[in-house]
Formats: C-alpha cells, structure tokens, sequence
C-alpha cells in the first residue's frame, strides 16, 4: 500500500479497520521516512475481525435455532439454499481475515514499494512541477465518500427489508428483531471488506499515476514527436488526456527540452533522460510485483468472494422473480448484484489501466526509435524497448490469475455454469415436495 502526505486519509481510515497497522516514523521537518508495526494495532486488528467473525456466526446459530428465523426462512427453504447461504457469509469473513493478515505480515512489502514510489517521484520531478498532490488527496476523498455511501446505503436498506419480513412472521411473546440484529457484526465485516478494495485500489492507481508522468515524460523529450504519426497498441481515458497536451509543446532551443503545463525546462541530454526512465520504469514494474505479494493471498479471497456473492445474489434474484415475486425483496437482492460487480470492477479495473498505461510505454518508445537520428539516444531507446520486452510484471492473486479485464470474461462464463448446476440443484430439491403433494390429493 502507498503511504505519504497525499493518500494519509485513506491509510488512516485502513487503520480504523485494521487493514493497516503500523505507525508512520517523520523526520523534525515532517517527511515520512520510516513505517513500523505497532504491536497495539496489531492486537486491536486481530481482535476486531476475529470478534466479529465470531458474533457473526453466532448470530448464524441464533437465527437458525430461534422459533421463528427470518434469513431461514425467507433464504433457506431448500438443502441448496442453506449450503450456498452460509458460504455466503463465512467468504466474507475470510476475506477479511485475510486481508487482515496481509497487512500485518506485509510490513517489508510495503517498505520497499513506497521506497520505489518515493524514488520514481524525486526523479521524475526533475521533469515535472509538483502539483499532484491536491488532486490525489481529493481522490482520495471522493472514493472513500463514494464506497462509504453505496455500502452505508446498501446496509440501511438491506436491514430495513429484513426487519419489514421480521414484523410480518413474528408472533406473540417473540421478538423477531433480535434475529435481524444478530446480523449486524456480519454487516460491520463489510466495511473491512470494502476498505480493503478501496486501499488496493488507491495501490494500483498510485502506480498508474507514475506510470501515466513517466510516459508524458517520453513524449516531451522529443518535442517532434508530435509531428509524427502515433500507432497506439492500446488507449485508455488517461491516454486521451496525454495526447491532448502534446498540443502544448514548444519548440526545442539549443539541445534543450522545453515544456509547459507544469513541465519544466532542463538541460539533461535527452540519452540521460531516457536512462533514467528506464530505471524508473523497471522500479515501477517490481512495484507491481510487490503490491500483488503484499496483497496477494487477500486478492484471492476477495475474487472468490465476489464470484461466490455474484453467483449467490443472482441465484436468489432468479428464485424470487419466478417464486414467491416480493418486489422489495427482488429490489434488494438486485441492489447487491451491483455492490458485488461495484466491488469487483473496483478490484479489476485499477489493475487493467495500471498495466495498460505500463504496456503504453513500448508503443512510445518504438515511436521514438523511428524517428531518433541520434546513435547514442536511439541505443538507449533500444535498450529500454528489449527491457519492456523482457518485462511481465502483472498483478496476479498469488501467481493464480491476472488481474485485468480478462478476467471478467472468465467470471461471466463461471457465473453461467454454476447458476445452471444451482438451478438444477433447486428443482432437485423440489421434487419431493411436489410428489408429496400429489401422494396427498391421492389420498381419500
């Protein structure tokens, strides 16, 4: 995870939740230098998600052995159900536990990346003016606010449903709330769950950004580039922002590199520059190795969940659009489709345009090579293109699977099979009742 001045609200709200549980060491001037465990957030961590795992499936057992239970009974009407309902909760509570996990041992994981982050940013400022900061910040801000609300939201409501199904089973002397309240510790683990996506997406577009500077630095060090036809392997919205600043550039004076719009002006030859873009690129490339370990067995969890809950959410839509048609109850299991693809597409996407603006850089540069007449330039450009070659950093949960938008095709095919094997799995179920009935009428 990134950890300095500009993202400091989300690590703090981490902390809260204890995703990450360490103290931040400052120089007399303020500057982070240093990130250490502090035993005191380690044991509250591990005391927050264990207690509420354990409140949660006390509220499970609570439920199931009350008179009247609520979830059982509106969720739980068939073998099927009840298997997939409870996988429902307990994927939650290990991805939580997991990610948990992954902030208390991945200390030297993330000494290492906000080193790397640190040193990409000293050196790309030779070429740019600083004035990043308040926007991230504000990024920052906007993703917590917007994850805050659309979760906040989605629990109001989902509690409110609950407790309208609990007024209408309840009986006398039975208080059928407390079975809805017993759910609350399982609600409170999805705010962990939602900051642990937050926190890893603030991760990998902290890399985008980098990535995003160093490739409007390759544009800029070559002010006839622009003249030049560009052959893009791939775009994206930031790469559209990119080519709309080549606009700007200025003609070169004198074998120096002239910018605008918060470029600056150097005398660094341009063999220099190219050097240490390569550098910065294959520091920025191990950066993506060393967010994947960091939150790699976490990753995992959470793409199991989101499969699981895309699967779970769907099958119970489907049961209750052709079975018993509550439209409060449809209106709510379709509002947690969209938090689960919400969650998902925060996981994928931040590591789809991390890789594409890194995949970017080559187009550049083998752009750069056809027009360089410098001998000394054009082998450093050569030099940096078999290094982008040889480079396959990718954001992976545990070496398993790619995390890019490749992955959303898998998931669709999966989510397809397994609602099949439910369905059939449910009518199964069903069979008995139906035979039952009919024995029934049979009798006189």
């Amino acid at each position: 995870m990134e950890i300095s001045e500009s993202t400091k609200a989300v690590f703090f709200v981490s902390r809260i939740f204890g995703l990450a549980p360490y103290v931040v060491k400052r120089t007399t001037k303020g500057q982070i230098v240093d990130y250490k465990r502090n035993l005191v957030l380690v044991i509250y961590s591990l005391c927050i998600v264990f207690c509420l795992a354990a409140l949660t499936y006390k509220g499970i057992f609570f439920d199931i052995n009350s008179k009247k239970p609520i979830r059982f009974v509106i969720r739980m009407k068939t073998a099927t159900s009840k298997v997939v309902t409870t996988l429902d909760v307990s994927v939650v509570v290990s991805a939580c536990i997991c990610g948990i996990f992954c902030g208390i041992f991945g200390l030297s994981f993330v000494r290492e990346l906000n080193q790397r982050l640190n040193e990409a940013d000293d050196m790309l400022s030779m070429y740019f003016a600083a004035g990043e900061k308040e926007t991230k910040k504000r990024k920052g801000f906007t993703m917590l606010t917007v994850v805050g609300v659309i979760i906040t939201g989605a629990l109001a409501l989902d509690i409110w449903v609950w407790y309208r199904i609990a007024e209408k089973i309840k009986k006398e002397n039975q208080d059928s709330g407390a079975n809805v309240l017993g759910y609350c510790p399982f609600y409170a683990l999805y705010y962990i769950l939602m900051m642990f996506h937050v926190l890893f997406a603030q991760s990998a577009l902290g890399l985008n950004r980098r990535f995003h500077r160093l490739n409007l630095t390759l544009y800029h060090v070559f002010p006839e580039f622009h003249k030049t036809p560009i052959i893009e392997i791939t775009s994206v919205s930031s790469a559209n922002n990119a080519l709309d600043m080549l606009e700007n550039i200025m003609e070169p004076r004198n074998g120096l590199v002239s910018v605008s719009h918060g470029y600056k002006r150097t005398s660094i030859p341009q063999n220099r520059i190219i050097e240490d873009l390569a550098y910065i690129h294959a520091s920025l490339s191990t950066g993506v190795v060393l967010v994947s370990n960091t939150f790699g067995v976490a990753l995992l969890a959470v793409l199991g969940s989101c499969l699981l809950h895309l699967v779970a959410t769907s099958y119970f839509l489907m049961v209750e659009l052709v079975g018993d048609k509550d439209a409060v109850f449809s209106w709510i299991q379709a509002l947690w489709l969209f938090i689960h693809i919400f969650r998902f597409l925060l996981t994928v996407e931040p590591c789809h345009i991390t890789n594409v603006e890194s995949r970017r850089t080559m187009t550049i540069v083998c752009n750069l090579m056809r027009i360089c007449k410098d001998p000394l330039t054009k082998e450093r450009l050569e030099n940096f293109w078999r290094q982008l070659v040889d480079n396959n950093s990718v954001f992976t949960a545990c070496g398993l699977c790619t995390i890019d938008r490749h992955i959303i095709t898998s998931y669709c095919g999966a989510i397809a099979t397994y609602l099949v094997i439910l369905i059939q799995f449910k009518e199964a179920d069903d069979k008995p009742t139906s035979l039952t009935h009919r024995s029934v009428r049979l009798i006189p």
